[in-house]
């Protein structure tokens, strides 16, 4: 009976794990995959599975083995199902959950730090002391609902609005730098801690370490917040030069057809006159001209400017190149999908189709696109182009032609679809490439 008091004490520890679930649904609350009440009831029912599982460990075997498995089966079985349960990328949704960890190993010095004045001559190998149990909850619950705020609104600006995945699969590095040196850097005797300024050291190295990730964390989201605004910057720009590019056009289109009404009479004229002497050779020549000398009026597609000079500038584009590009868009005046999303997804596409089309006979080059509104809040998108270089694949993902790694369009394109929680489908067959994109706004 003794014994399993002596577990009980040791496995009641892990509640210290209820707040920093809480912690980890803050950022991401709103991308939960299914209601909030089924997820707590999930999350409910993991959690007392996983106490009795580990009341078997401590009570088979020692303290500080127990210990360390037991850290080891909740990072893997809770990060397991934190990562279906939520519609993020596993690498962001890793990081929080680390920085959760974080926290954890902050409240695992503050309960040492307790215990070495409750219980001056206790060590590591103790049960957990239920005052100072107690009193750590109480610090890591506060700590908690402290960081609720910057959490929601910092860490969940980071997890979904800076998409560079290179740094999301190294900057986790950090928080599981300090969770294991907290780890370490705690007293097996707490007698000790009173010989010499031990304690003091201990006190103020804590308060750095904690100071230290709080700048730590700051940085980045100022980096990464940099990083994300130049891009958009880059991006408007890109997509005010191409307004401007339709703007020249359509000016210009008005000039020249300024130009053939006062001249429109004295074509009249000239035309009579070959008929009247039948020099009907000369007469078709002249209507030929004349019809090649008339530009081409921008299209309107949609409601909105930007997508109909992003759509105009790569039709214009392709007539250059002797693409024949047919274009079918569908869309209501009211659809809310940000313009600049919508720009960069058809631009990215339109190129890459153009880019294929190049390297092709005059004969093969074609590009169909059609976007229309399948029901009041989805837009499904199709492109397809013929191509003729194989394609390189690795990993599942298409390689750029252009430069190393993947290519950079499509993978635009899929952190498009992700933000508004889409579909994205590639097919490459019979040397035509498809590209099929749903919308949720």
């Amino acid at each position: 009976m003794e014994n399993l008091i002596t577990t009980a004490m040791y496995a009641r520890s892990t509640f210290n794990i209820i707040p920093l679930i809480f912690f980890c649904f803050i950022p991401v609350w709103k991308d939960a995959k299914r209601p909030h009440a089924r997820l707590a009831a999930k999350t409910a029912a993991a959690f007392a599975l996983m106490e009795i599982v580990m009341f078997l460990i401590y009570f088979l075997l020692p303290p500080v083995i127990a210990d360390s498995v037991n850290e080891f089966l909740c990072i893997v079985v809770f990060f397991h199902l934190y990562q279906k349960e939520f519609a993020l990328k596993r690498s962001h949704l890793w990081f929080i959950f680390m920085t959760a960890c974080l926290l954890g190993g902050f409240t695992y010095l503050f309960y040492h730090l307790v215990s070495i004045f409750f219980h001056p001559t206790s060590t590591i190998d103790d049960p957990v002391y239920a005052d100072v149990f107690l009193l750590g909850l109480a610090f890591e619950s506060i700590l908690v609902l402290s960081l609720a705020l910057p959490a929601r609104r910092y860490l969940g600006w980071l997890v979904h609005h800076f998409h560079e995945e290179k740094v999301w699969r190294t900057i986790w590095l950090i928080p599981m730098f300090f969770l294991m040196f907290s780890f370490i850097f705690i007293p097996f005797d707490n007698s000790v801690m009173f010989v010499g300024r031990f304690l003091e050291v201990y006190i103020i190295t804590i308060f750095i370490l904690f100071i230290l990730i709080l700048i730590i964390y700051g940085l980045f989201y100022k980096i990464a917040y940099s990083i994300t605004e130049n891009q958009n910057i880059l991006q408007r720009a890109a997509q005010l030069e191409i307004q401007a590019q339709q703007y020249h056009r359509l000016q210009a289109y008005m000039q020249e057809t300024t130009r053939l009404r006062h001249d429109f009479r004295h074509q009249l004229t000239v035309l009579a006159e070959m008929l009247k002497k039948q020099h009907y050779r000369e007469l078709e020549d002249y209507l030929e001209q004349s019809i090649g000398s008339v530009t081409d009026m921008p299209l309107k597609y949609c409601s909105s400017p930007a997508v109909n000079a992003i759509l105009n500038h790569y039709v214009s584009l392709c007539r250059e190149f002797c693409i024949d590009t047919r274009l079918n868009i569908r869309l209501k005046d009211d659809f809310s999908i940000e313009d600049m999303d919508f720009c960069v997804l058809l631009g990215n596409l339109l190129e890459n189709a153009a880019d294929a089309c190049k390297a092709l006979p005059e004969e093969k080059r074609r590009i169909t696109l059609t976007a229309g509104q399948t029901s009041e809040h989805v837009i499904a998108l199709h492109i397809a182009n013929p191509y003729e270089e194989p394609l390189s694949i690795k990993g599942g993902k298409l390689l750029s032609s252009k430069h190393d790694g993947e290519g950079q369009g499509l993978k635009s394109v899929r952190l498009i679809t992700e933000k508004y929680d889409g579909f994205l489908d590639i097919i490459h067959e019979n040397h035509i490439f498809e590209v099929k994109v749903l919308l949720n706004f």
